[in-house]
C-alpha cells in the first residue's frame, strides 16, 4: 500500500466519521439549560415551591407536611448531584407548610433559612429551630420591603402583612419574583384581611402568574385583589379529596372572572413553569 492510497483511506474514514457525527448531533441534539425553572411541587395539601435558576442555585418555599414526599419531589426536580438548597424559606409555622422542611434540612446543605418571624414554641417549631442552631445555618426573619437580588433581572422581593394580632395564615410570607420581565406572587396562606393589607401598601402585585393564597380557600383570592394581580395563570397547591373543601367553587369563580387559567396538583400533579424570555408551562 503506498502512502499516497494511505493518505486517501485516511481522510476517506475521516470524512465517514464526520459525517456520523453530524447525523448524531442532528438527531440528539444537546438540551439548552433552562435559565428558571418554577416548580409547584405535589405535596398533597401544602405548599412547596422550588425556584431552580440554570440548575445551580435553588430558592424552596415551604416544603409541605411529609418529609418523605417533599424529598421525593426534590428528588425528581433538582439535579441528582446538587444537594445543597441555598435559600429556604418558611412563609409560616402551619404544618402543611413547615412539616417537610425538618427531612429537608437534615438532607440537603442549606445556606440561608428565611421565616417571618412569628412562630408558636410547638414541639414541631422548636425541633425545627434546634436544627437550623446545629447546622450553624444562617437564620433571618424577613424584613418588608426586603429583596434578595441574583442577578440584574432576577430578584424576589418580600411583603411581609403587618397585622400584631393576626393568625398565623394572615401573617404568611408574601414574595414576588421577577425574571427578565416575568413575575410570579407567592402567597403563602393569606386571606382577604391580608389581601387588603397588601393593596394599601402599595404593592406591585400586578404578576403574570399567582400562587392562589390558602390553597383556594373560600376565604382568600378577593375579587378586588385579583383584579389588581390581573395574573394570566393562578396555581393551587392542594390535596386531592381534602376535609376542607379546597379550593371552593368560589373561589375558581373568582378566579374565571379575571381570566385567569386554574391549575391545581391535585389534579395536575407538580406544575412546572420553564422561563427563557418568557415563562412557560413545561411540556
Amino acid at each position: 500500500m503506498n502512502l499516497s492510497f494511505k493518505k486517501i483511506l485516511f481522510f476517506a474514514l475521516l470524512f465517514f466519521v464526520l459525517i456520523l457525527l453530524i447525523q448524531f448531533f442532528l438527531t440528539h441534539p444537546f438540551d439548552e439549560k433552562v435559565p428558571l425553572r418554577v416548580s409547584f411541587l405535589d405535596v398533597g395539601q401544602g405548599d412547596a415551591i422550588l425556584i431552580d435558576y440554570q440548575e445551580q442555585y435553588q430558592v424552596l418555599i415551604d416544603s409541605g407536611l411529609s418529609g418523605k414526599k417533599v424529598l421525593s419531589e426534590l428528588n425528581r426536580a433538582m439535579p441528582p448531584q446538587d444537594k445543597t438548597i441555598e435559600v429556604l424559606i418558611a412563609t409560616h409555622y402551619d404544618k402543611d407548610h413547615i412539616g417537610g422542611m425538618r427531612s429537608v434540612l437534615e438532607n440537603y446543605q442549606t445556606q440561608l433559612f428565611l421565616d417571618n418571624g412569628d412562630f408558636s414554641e410547638t414541639n414541631a417549631v422548636t425541633l425545627l429551630t434546634d436544627l437550623i442552631e446545629a447546622k450553624k445555618i444562617d437564620s433571618r426573619s424577613i424584613k418588608e420591603d426586603s429583596r434578595i437580588e441574583f442577578g440584574e433581572d432576577f430578584f424576589l422581593e418580600f411583603f411581609n402583612p403587618d397585622g400584631d394580632d393576626w393568625s398565623a395564615n394572615e401573617n404568611s410570607v408574601v414574595a414576588r419574583l421577577d425574571f427578565r420581565g416575568n413575575s410570579f406572587l407567592f402567597t403563602g396562606d393569606v386571606g382577604f384581611k391580608a389581601e387588603k393589607d397588601l393593596m394599601a401598601d402599595g404593592h406591585d402585585l400586578d404578576v403574570d402568574w399567582l400562587k392562589v393564597g390558602h390553597h383556594g380557600s373560600k376565604n382568600s383570592s378577593a375579587e378586588d385583589f385579583l383584579r389588581q394581580v390581573s395574573p394570566q395563570g393562578a396555581i393551587i397547591s392542594v390535596g386531592a379529596k381534602n376535609s376542607y373543601g379546597h379550593p371552593a367553587e368560589e373561589t375558581l369563580d373568582r378566579l374565571r372572572a379575571v381570566g385567569a387559567e386554574i391549575f391545581n396538583t391535585a389534579e395536575n400533579g407538580t406544575i412546572i413553569f420553564e422561563c427563557f424570555e418568557e415563562c412557560g408551562l413545561a411540556k
